[in-house]
C-alpha cells in the first residue's frame, strides 16, 4: 500500500483495490476504482454537491453502446468529443505529471498545448512517428 495521503482526513479508510484522490483548493474528491463510492471532504462540500441539478442525460445501456449507436446515426452521444476531448486532456496531463516525477505543479497553456514550466514534461506531449505512421 502507498503512504497515506497527507490531505486525507483521519479515520477515512483507503480502498485496497485502488481508487483516485483529487486534491483541490476547497476540498478532496475521492472514489474507488471506476468511480465507485465517491466521497467529498470536508463533509460540508458533499452536502452541497447533492443539491447540484443533474444536467447530463444518463445512458440507458452502456457508454460504449451509446457511442457506437451515435456513430451509426442512432441518437446522439452523451459524451461528444466537444466534452470528452478537454476532459481527456486533463486526465492525460495527470499522467504526464506522474511520469515527470519532478514534485511540482505542472503549468499548462491549453491554447498552445504546451507545459510552460518543464521541458521534460513537454517531451510527453508529442512524439516523432515512425516512417509510414505519420499523421
Amino acid at each position: 500500500m502507498p503512504k497515506r495521503p497527507k490531505h486525507l482526513p483521519d479515520g477515512v479508510p483507503l480502498n485496497r483495490e485502488g481508487g483516485v484522490i483529487f486534491v483541490g483548493d476547497r476540498g478532496i474528491l475521492m472514489h474507488e476504482t471506476y468511480g465507485g463510492s465517491p466521497q467529498i471532504f470536508p463533509d460540508g462540500l458533499m452536502e452541497q454537491a447533492v443539491t447540484i441539478p443533474q444536467t447530463f442525460v444518463r445512458v440507458a445501456d452502456s457508454h460504449e453502446m451509446n457511442w457506437a449507436n451515435a456513430c451509426k446515426g442512432q441518437g446522439e452521444a452523451t459524451c461528444p468529443f466537444s466534452y470528452a476531448a478537454p476532459l481527456t486532456e486533463v486526465m492525460l496531463l495527470g499522467i504526464v505529471a506522474l511520469r515527470t516525477g519532478q514534485g511540482f505543479k505542472i503549468k499548462y497553456d491549453a491554447e498552445n498545448m504546451r507545459i510552460t514550466n518543464s521541458e521534460k514534461a513537454n517531451e510527453y506531449l508529442a512524439r516523432e512517428y515512425r516512417k509510414g505512421w505519420e499523421l
